[in-house]
């Protein structure tokens, strides 16, 4: 179970124990939105949460984007630290898990929405950037993360296993090298909605390449 006192690196470690009970838990609720989607098309590309606590006492929002031929699904646990305030990692069994610091939260909140609900706004947060484009360099801590509303900022916890997120950049304060990378993180970030057409299945209209500007 996560405790307020949790380093990154255990909160993530906790919240991979709990992946096959949240697994089993979003069977009926992944068929349901299937369901949804083909009877009501103008779901596709609206962002969903479903919140669940498991077994192990931890708390889970799942993100969940349709659009025509797949769900994207990205679940976050949060919990409060022993300030109180509220903290969430983005877990990914196969890949980067990024711990999201509650400076990164205030500072969203400061930009996007100020109500008092810390909660209300940390689901707003999920809701609109559940997908992340991450870069690093090359023999340097330093971890870049490109989200629909902006750029942040950390440091690996566990190099290539955990990042820990610490400050939020809008668009509009981004220098211009800042600009440049955020261009490749929302290209791994739409890549990550893209369908892709299984091998040996026939070629679709949406398989072909998007079109060069």
């Amino acid at each position: 179970m996560i405790i307020p006192s949790h380093r990154p690196e255990q909160v993530v470690r906790e919240a991979l124990r709990d992946m096959p009970a949240l697994w089993n838990k979003m069977k009926a609720p992944l068929k349901e939105q299937r369901r949804l989607m083909r009877v009501n098309k103008a779901l596709r590309l609206i962002p969903q949460l479903i919140a669940y606590r498991s077994p192990a006492g931890n708390n889970w929002l799942v993100a969940m984007l349709p659009n025509k031929k797949m769900i994207t699904v990205v679940p976050f646990v949060w919990y409060r630290g022993t300030d109180g305030y509220y903290r969430a990692a983005r877990i990914v069994e196969d890949g980067v898990c990024h711990h999201i610091s509650h400076h990164v939260l205030e500072q969203y909140a400061e930009r996007f929405n100020r109500t008092g609900d810390g909660l209300a706004r940390l689901k707003e947060f999920i809701r609109d950037n559940m997908c992340f484009g991450t870069e690093h360099l090359v023999g340097h801590d330093d971890v870049r993360v490109g989200i629909t509303h902006g750029f942040l900022i950390g440091t690996w916890v566990v190099p290539h296993q955990v990042v820990q997120l610490v400050t939020f950049v809008d668009h509009g304060k981004l220098f211009p090298d800042q600009l440049e990378q955020m261009e490749r993180l929302d290209e791994y970030r739409l890549q990550q909605v893209r369908y892709v057409r299984p091998m040996g299945k026939p070629v679709q209209p949406w398989d072909l390449p998007w079109p060069s500007v």
